[in-house]
């Protein structure tokens, strides 16, 4: 009789022993196929190239072109356009290098626009030269000058901003001082004699050195002397004193 009980108890203790094994295997196998699973379902991320997000931040498009406007103002009811043949031909010449974005063709319409009668197309002569920027400073100083207080208020804006696209100081200074030796308007000048505070003092020395002594525009000569004083605290006495200046009081910038 005790012989069968134990032979019971132990068959007993066998059997749970095989479903306890059955059932972790079970369970093992259940993880084994489930963790590669969920490993399909994580895709991995493609790599961000660097630098590509800052080029897109860094693209500075180009502005849109300048709509330009050569109606005149109606001088009667039967005949509204004065414009001569030449003057015409000028603004079709200045609208068709706008429209080609020929620079060129562009610089070559900027003198005869100048002394063209017809406010209209030197507005839009400001308005394309402005468009190509800094490139085309030269050809736009003059019209600072301008007869029309309108078309000179558009071409000042027009040089400030193609003005501040140039970095290097050098190039800034020789447009600066080739508008500051022609100009007389003392507001133009004011706002223009103030390119020379910060950039190299030697540079701006000598710039404004060559002004003085050109004389070509009075106005430009008395701002050219108050700002040879701001820039050294000395009042202008000569080329003499400005060369002695550079030599003894200028330091150069550090690198």
């Amino acid at each position: 009789m005790r012989k069968t009980v134990v032979f019971w108890l132990v068959g007993t203790l066998c059997a749970l022993a095989v479903v306890v094994a059955v059932l972790s295997l079970g369970d093992s196998a259940n993880n084994a196929i489930a963790e590669p699973r969920a490993r399909e379902t994580v895709r991995p991320q493609k790599p961000i190239k660097a630098g590509v997000a800052v080029s897109a931040e860094r693209r500075q498009p180009k502005p849109d072109k300048p709509v330009l406007n050569f109606h005149l103002d109606e001088v009667d009811e039967d005949d509204d356009d004065k414009r001569t043949p030449a003057e015409k031909a000028l603004a079709a010449r200045i609208e068709r290098s706008l429209d080609d974005e020929d620079l060129e063709a562009a610089l070559s319409c900027a003198e005869e626009a100048r002394t063209c009668a017809v406010t209209e197309i030197r507005q839009a002569m400001v308005d394309t030269l402005g468009w190509f920027g800094e490139k085309a400073l030269p050809e736009l100083t003059p019209f600072l000058m301008d007869a029309d207080e309108d078309v000179r208020e558009s071409a000042m804006n027009e040089w400030s901003v193609a003005l501040s696209s140039i970095e290097d100081d050098g190039a800034k200074i020789n447009v600066v001082e080739l508008a500051m030796g022609v100009l007389r308007d003392e507001d133009i000048l004011e706002s223009i004699s103030s390119e020379y505070i910060g950039v190299d003092e030697k540079l701006a020395v000598e710039s404004l050195a060559r002004i003085i002594a050109a004389g070509k525009s009075p106005a430009g000569v008395e701002k050219a002397k108050e700002t040879y004083e701001f820039v050294t605290g000395d009042e202008w006495t000569g080329p003499e004193a400005a060369a002695r200046w550079i030599a003894e009081e200028y330091e150069p910038p550090e690198s």
